[in-house]
């Protein structure tokens, strides 16, 4: 009888322990589902002020271009081109910061992915095979994630750099040929 109630017990210990080592994968999965999702909200908020941005940038390029092929004095000119530099550099500036911005990101996901894998590991040793793919899954992912933003953003940041830049040899171009009549 005693055989058979200690049989049962260790038969129970192992369900039980079974059990609670699949509770913590689903809590590693759930929990690694959230922090990919807050990594890719995260994102797509610093990727959206990107470009609100890049969009109010362009226009003040494009602004100070008008005033620079409208200038007349040297003064007027100096004025006209240290605003389109200015906003140039502050195009440059939006897209160091967006990358840092998602570097950031990333760190913080991996670290809090890297956390949530090493209080499963601890917890469940039969588990730390999966736990070591869902973080491997996680980090993959962000890293895609932020690897689409950053190019995204350099991308937009780029094409504003090139429009402004083919505008003023233009505009230079024009001003060679209108001087030469």
């Amino acid at each position: 009888m005693k055989k058979i109630v200690l049989s049962l017990a260790v038969i129970g210990g192992l369900v039980f322990t079974s059990c609670k080592k699949d509770a913590a994968q689903e809590n590693l999965d759930n929990t690694l589902d959230s922090i990919v999702e807050q990594a890719e909200d995260s994102l797509n908020a610093v990727e959206e002020q990107v470009e609100n941005t890049v969009e109010s940038l362009e226009a003040k390029i494009a602004e100070a271009q008008a005033e620079l092929d409208q200038a007349v004095t040297v003064d007027a000119k100096q004025a006209a081109t240290k605003k389109l530099n200015e906003a140039k550099a502050a195009l440059a500036t939006l897209k160091g910061e967006a990358i840092s911005t998602a570097e950031e990101v990333k760190q913080e996901a991996t670290a809090a992915a890297n956390k949530a894998g090493d209080a499963v590991k601890t917890s469940t040793n039969n588990a730390a095979k999966k736990v070591e793919e869902k973080v491997t899954e996680a980090k993959e992912s962000t890293q895609e994630i932020v690897n689409k933003s950053v190019e995204d953003v350099s991308k937009t940041t780029n094409k504003a750099l090139k429009e402004s830049s083919l505008n003023n040899k233009l505009k230079s171009n024009n001003q060679k040929v209108n001087s030469n009549k």
